[in-house]
């Protein structure tokens, strides 16, 4: 576990410097979720800050044995806490564009078609 934490650590030491240098290294990398539906500065001056959090984490877990369990503990709470910030970043429409508002609705109206279609 400790060299998955230490992997963990790394990739997020690399977007963290990324993120400070108005880059991306990790984020946008599926096609889920695309760069031209979010404001990007202010969408990174969160999320820089959530990774320096997720690095350090994952860093101080690769040493767990120096921290004991309650101490892995808070640490293992603290990043899942910066995940859930994470998710709330990327579906908060103040951190998205026009275009995303609008692709964000059209998803709401589809959900909504679907529960409200006929059942045969």
């Amino acid at each position: 576990m400790d060299m998955l934490f230490f992997f963990a650590g790394c990739l997020g030491l690399a977007e963290t410097v990324d993120l400070f240098f108005g880059k991306d290294f990790l984020i946008f990398m599926g096609n889920q979720v695309e760069e031209k539906d979010y404001d990007l500065e202010k969408l990174f001056r969160v999320e820089k800050w959530l990774f320096v959090a997720d690095t350090i984490g994952c860093f101080i877990l690769t040493r767990g044995s120096l921290i004991g369990f309650w101490g892995q503990m808070v640490v293992i709470l603290i990043l899942l806490i910066t995940l859930v910030i994470h998710g709330w970043a990327f579906n908060n429409e103040k951190f998205m564009t026009a275009h995303g508002l609008k692709k964000k609705q059209q998803k709401k109206e589809a959900r909504i078609a679907w529960r409200n279609r006929k059942k045969k």
